[in-house]
């Protein structure tokens, strides 16, 4: 009786998934302190609590270098939190977008209700399987193309360390790099820059997405493909699209108003490479502290857009804020809810779509104010205003779990590198458990208040 209370009551899924992930920090927390992961100067167990967060949620900041400060034994435990962070949070995205819209199960499966739905243990598994080898298919891809472009500088073997860690990290959307100033001065290797962003694409699109895109490629002569692609899918598609071409011309802009462009040196792949990881993998090809004010708020802007569901990037979800673009272009045409592709999106998940952007806005900011206090002591930068811009800019990097920083997070006081790593547990898991809440059986109201109507405007 106890057993079942306890399983009924305190072991629910969200609990179980913010337990999964926190056992792994702190697995990992444990492994990087050991001395055989460290290099030749200790690291602070709470630089590698730092570093075990940022890995599980596949951020990328860091308060240490990944190069220098680990040896081969720590950089493959970084991998490793890297690999699980990814493909466990894929699996689980996928697993509650694929699922939670069916009918909820008896209590037998309540370990799998709301974050996964009412799915068998072989249907669970074949979905799991499938995650597992498009991720591993992609990664091993990009892996091999690494290689051969890193074999011409390296040895065989550090050309192969090389090529798989950036093609994890890449795919999951991480950004940690064995590169002490990651992949700055490669800004014009063609190789590297299309296969690092192909991969950062690939793993911020989503599975059911690239799923469904493959379902309408041409398989011969008796394959009937589906008719259309889906709504999700055309949004994810077309939003990606819209953000990729505004960042690209944006920071190409910006930074010719600013000194002529002199920050890209002629070269296409920077901006283009710019554009693509604040959503959200965080490799850099260019120093960010160069950037401009206006440049880095359109990154900000990104990064709060993030990947789209299903994926391995952060954010609040491209289809969240095509959802809020369609709802204000619909109220503006005197129409009410959200329209789109000659489709009207449910009221229910333009609420939604509200909340979780209020919500992130919210954690953002209050974060940035908090950390800026901290800071602002032991700061070299100068005016407050550029401490106000550069703390708002590593809290979105954190809450989105993008890992782009202008370089002062090794340099915050303890108390900022906790509440950094509290943005990274919380952007990367909060959405989740906010959307499963969002799954759970409505308690139908026998009663509905009374209406007032307020001023706006």
């Amino acid at each position: 009786m106890i057993t079942k209370l306890f399983i009924t009551r305190l072991l629910t899924p969200a609990r179980m998934v913010i337990g999964g992930f926190g056992c792994l920090i702190l697995l990992g927390t444990f492994l990087l302190d050991l001395p055989v992961c460290q290099g030749a100067k200790a690291v602070g167990l709470l630089d590698c609590l730092f570093t075990a967060t940022s890995a599980v949620c596949v951020t990328g900041l860091i308060t240490v270098d990944t190069a220098a400060a680990w040896s081969a034994w720590g950089q493959g435990v970084i991998l490793v939190l890297i690999q699980l962070g990814g493909l466990g949070i894929m699996t689980l995205s996928v697993a509650l977008l694929e699922l939670s819209g069916r009918r909820l199960s008896p209590r037998s499966h309540l370990a799998l209700r709301g974050a996964l739905g009412p799915v068998s243990a072989g249907e669970m598994g074949r979905m799991t399987r499938r995650v597992i080898i498009y991720t591993f298919s992609l990664e091993a891809l990009g892996a091999v193309i690494l290689f051969f472009r890193w074999l011409v500088d390296h040895e065989p073997g550090r050309a192969a360390a090389l090529a798989v860690f950036h093609s994890v990290s890449a795919f999951c959307n991480a950004g940690f790099s064995l590169f002490s100033h990651n992949l700055a001065g490669l800004g014009d290797d063609g190789v590297v820059n299309a296969t690092v962003m192909a991969l950062v694409i690939l793993g911020g699109m989503g599975f059911l997405v690239l799923r469904e895109l493959t379902s309408h490629l041409p398989r011969g002569r008796h394959h009937r493909r589906p008719p259309r692609l889906s709504l999700t899918s055309r949004l994810v598609l077309i939003t990606s699209a819209v953000l990729l071409l505004v960042g690209v011309v944006g920071l190409v802009g910006f930074e010719y108003l600013a000194d002529g462009g002199a920050i890209w040196q002629g070269s296409w792949w920077a901006p283009l490479f710019t554009a693509v990881t604040p959503r959200t993998a965080g490799f850099n090809t260019i120093n960010f502290g160069d950037l401009s004010n206006a440049s880095l708020m359109l990154i900000m802007m990104l990064m709060v857009v993030g990947a789209s569901p299903g994926s391995t990037g952060g954010g609040v979800k491209t289809t969240t804020v095509a959802v809020l673009v369609a709802l204000a272009h619909t109220r503006l045409k005197g129409r009410p809810g959200a329209e789109v592709a000659g489709r009207s999106i449910p009221d229910d998940q333009v609420s939604s779509a509200l909340a979780l952007v209020i919500g992130s806005l919210t954690v953002i900011v209050v974060s940035a104010m908090f950390l800026v206090s901290i800071y602002q002591p032991h700061s070299q930068l100068g005016p407050h205003h550029q401490d106000v811009l550069t703390m708002l800019f590593e809290a979105v990097s954190a809450f989105c779990t993008v890992g782009l920083s202008l370089g002062v997070t090794p340099h915050l006081p303890a108390l900022g590198k906790i509440i950094l790593i509290g943005l990274m547990f919380l952007g990367r898991l909060g959405p989740l458990t906010f959307i499963y809440a969002l799954t759970q059986e409505a308690v139908e109201s026998r009663y509905q208040l009374a209406r007032e109507k307020v001023l706006l405007g």
